[in-house]
């Protein structure tokens, strides 16, 4: 019923409910406190329901301010993690991602699941072999455990070595003492993590299955495309990037 009322709901001071689907986990606590403050309200049957903004003084919804106060909530949340979230080599939408996968925000199964969002399973869509979490997708699935092992071998650095979600997206590992060269790697990590979700939504969404191989040439161009084009100054050569990329781990 999309045009009932909160009124229409409203019985002798008692609402009253029609679900679906029962709420639960996250989205059944924030119904309990939404229905704490509805107790003692008391609407007028006479006018019409509206809704008002408390943000803006008119009571108007306005997208702007809304981008304001989530600009303002974003960096206040990131201020003590500022060198893992920040990295001017690679687009915005990948420092978002960053952000969201760092987070928590990710909508990964477990994460789905906690938010009352009902499923037909939490497993991994890639490996099947344990629930869907944001370090399992990232850092402990077979499939991305196979990929992180490619970049570092494309990268000379052998394999890879288990590391927390922290670690991984702030760039820790074997690479060069000078900071740009720093800041190549943690691009590099990012876009392969960034990557990565984009082939686990195609395999969902589109049906498109997982290929190593593939998904390590896609993190190779994208990364050079990304990396080489807002370096300014820096010169990137795509054979060297693609035979020898250490060299580049070494720039100044």
């Amino acid at each position: 019923m999309p045009n009932i009322t909160v009124k229409d709901r409203m019985l002798e001071g008692e609402i009253t409910w029609q679900w679906r689907t029962n709420p639960r986990g996250r989205a059944a606590s924030d119904f309990a406190a939404l229905s704490s403050l509805l107790v003692s309200c008391c609407l007028d049957h006479t006018t019409e329901d509206k809704w008002k903004w408390s943000k803006t003084s008119d009571g108007d919804f306005k997208v702007k301010v809304l981008a304001s106060e989530i600009d303002d909530f974003t960096l206040a949340s990131s201020s003590s993690n500022e060198s893992t979230l920040r990295n001017n080599l690679i687009p915005k939408k990948v420092e978002i991602f960053v952000w969201r996968a760092l987070k928590r925000r990710l909508p990964v199964r477990l994460e789905l699941d906690k938010r009352g969002i009902d499923l037909h399973s939490v497993r991994c869509p890639l490996c099947d072999d344990d629930l869907e979490s944001v370090e399992h997708t990232f850092i402990l699935c077979k499939h991305a455990l196979e990929l992180w092992d490619r970049v570092f071998n494309w990268r000379n650095l052998g394999n890879f070595s288990n590391v927390t979600l922290q670690e991984i997206f702030a760039g820790n590992g074997p690479t060069s003492s000078s900071t740009f060269g720093k800041k190549i790697w943690q691009a590099l990590v990012w876009t392969c993590a960034y990557l990565m979700w984009k082939n686990r939504n195609n395999l969902i969404f589109k049906g498109k299955g997982w290929n190593g191989p593939i998904a390590l040439n896609e993190i190779q161009v994208k990364s050079f495309e990304w990396i080489s084009q807002i370096s300014k100054g820096k010169k990137f050569e795509w054979l060297m990037w693609l035979h020898n990329p250490s060299h580049y781990l070494s720039a100044t």
